[in-house]
């Protein structure tokens, strides 16, 4: 198993609350869990560095990103700011091809509870937006964000409380697309990662209560 592939299958214990915020990757556990050898672990671990949900130390080794009310702000601000020039720069390349794949998605998340899933595929409806804009480091910097984001949205279960609203929200960006209504169509965006921040914020609170 490559590094890639160890990456998601650790990513998927993270956001299944498997290993929970701030708990430590020890590398001999988690080799003989995912039955992998060192090196791919120390690239999956380098991997999920890089995407925020893992923090790596000389001295504590590896363990699961601590994500704090600060930090939620600056994602959700950054991806904010990122994602609504990512649609902007996609609205005239957008094909039906792209809408279909963006319902795939949609009709994919409805049939599934499970926390790293509906991550993943929250990540596909967005990107089938996205992608048509041909903007490879700006995707890959909002995949980054999305990535960080999920991890306090899956600790407060934020991702699951929020399914039925969530979904409404995408379907309703999703029309405007295909409606070719670019305004409202970046309101309706605006207003769905505003929520999310919201919730992710409210249940990531009332878990650092609910701990004390």
């Amino acid at each position: 198993m490559n590094g890639g592939r160890t990456a998601e299958k650790l990513r998927d214990l993270i956001l299944r609350g498997d290993y929970q915020p701030g708990a430590p990757l020890r590398q001999t556990a988690l080799s003989a869990r995912l039955g992998v050898s060192r090196t791919p672990l120390r690239q999956a671990l380098q991997i999920l560095d890089d995407e925020g949900l893992v923090q790596q130390s000389d001295f504590r080794g590896a363990s699961v990103m601590t994500i704090d009310a600060a930090m939620l702000d600056d994602l959700f601000d950054m991806r904010q700011a990122l994602e609504n020039i990512a649609l902007k720069s996609a609205f005239s390349k957008q094909t039906k091809l792209d809408f279909a794949k963006a319902e795939m998605a949609l009709d994919a998340a409805e049939k599934t509870n499970d926390p790293a899933a509906l991550s993943q595929l929250n990540w596909d409806f967005h990107t089938a937006l996205y992608q048509p804009s041909g903007r490879k480091m700006l995707l890959d910097g909002i995949q980054r964000l999305n990535r960080s984001s999920a991890l306090a949205e899956a600790i407060g279960h934020a991702i699951n409380d929020r399914i039925t609203a969530s979904a409404n929200e995408h379907f309703a960006i999703l029309q405007a697309c295909r409606n070719d209504d670019r305004r409202g169509a970046l309101t309706l965006l605006n207003e769905h990662l505003k929520a999310a921040h919201k919730g992710a914020l409210a249940s990531l609170l009332e878990d650092k209560n609910a701990s004390h």
